[in-house]
């Protein structure tokens, strides 16, 4: 399944469509966060 970001400030949010059309937020982190450790258990598949 396809995933997106987007930056905010200090932010970076992780979000996918879901099945019915709709807007999930998969994740919110901070860029101080490791990421793509973060980015593997949210997106496992």
């Amino acid at each position: 399944m396809d995933g997106y970001l987007f930056r905010y400030r200090h932010h970076f949010v992780y979000w996918r469509w879901l099945a019915n059309g709709d807007i999930g937020i998969v994740t919110v982190l901070h860029e101080r966060m490791h990421q793509v450790g973060r980015v593997r258990e949210a997106f496992p598949d």
